[in-house]
């Protein structure tokens, strides 16, 4: 037969068999763990997502200031130096041609309603006639006291620097007055607060039941100062 060019076709030996058997069971084995290995990094890499992310958040000290701590925080001790510093002067009215007494003559020389401060319209006494004076800050000066003593406008303060306004109250029960400023559309305004006047220019500050205390000692000189400066609020230039 094998001459006359026909070939006989035998089954393989077991031995040839059992080493192909083998070799496509450690190929699968291999594909298998392959396989493994890679369900195994891709559920990895998609638990870091969701785990393993770094989770945003604001900075601590911004957290802090929005709660009225950290740094503009304002204690009881910053008050009460505050006011001690103040009463270092001779007392009196404040000097002629400052932006202190100007301020005080605009915001409260006049007439205090329930439908708001009319402000004096009249000819200012001087000297000299016709121009902000002595009489004119004395008389400012005297209306000053009397709202701070019992003020019939007040504006919402406290809690801390940055906090929303609903936040933010009338009174925080302390027993300060305070006189700050704040840049308005028409120029440096002054308001009173019976609360701390966080992020204002925080000019003067009395004990509402003893105002007299602080006028009997005011050094404005200080008071003058104050103005540059923000009070419980990063500096910010504000004339």
């Amino acid at each position: 037969l094998a001459q006359a060019g026909f070939r006989e076709d035998f089954p393989p030996s077991p031995r040839i068999a059992n080493r192909s058997s083998t070799a496509m069971v450690r190929q699968n084995r291999f594909l298998v763990s392959a396989v493994l290995c890679f369900s195994a990094f891709c559920l990895t890499r998609l638990a870091s997502t969701f785990v393993g992310a770094p989770v945003t958040s604001r900075p601590q000290s911004v957290a802090l200031n929005a709660r009225g701590g950290g740094e503009y925080d304002i204690s009881d001790a910053d008050i009460q130096n505050f006011y001690n510093s103040l009463l270092t002067g001779a007392g009196g009215d404040p000097p002629k041609g400052t932006v202190l007494s100007e301020l005080i003559v605009k915001f409260f020389h006049g007439d205090f309603t329930p439908q708001g401060f009319k402000r004096y319209s009249g000819l200012w006494k001087g000297p000299p006639p016709g121009n902000i004076g002595k009489k004119d800050i004395a008389v400012g000066v005297a209306k000053l006291k009397e709202q701070m003593a019992n003020p019939m406008f007040v504006t919402k303060g406290g809690v801390g620097y940055g906090v929303d306004e609903m936040q933010k109250v009338e009174d925080d029960g302390k027993g300060w007055v305070w006189l700050a400023a704040e840049m308005s559309p028409g120029g440096l305004a002054v308001e009173l607060f019976k609360s701390v006047p966080y992020g204002k220019r925080a000019i003067l500050v009395a004990k509402q039941s003893n105002v007299d205390e602080l006028f009997q000692k005011v050094n404005w000189d200080t008071a003058l100062a104050n103005i540059e400066v923000t009070f419980g609020g990063p500096q910010v230039k504000q004339r």
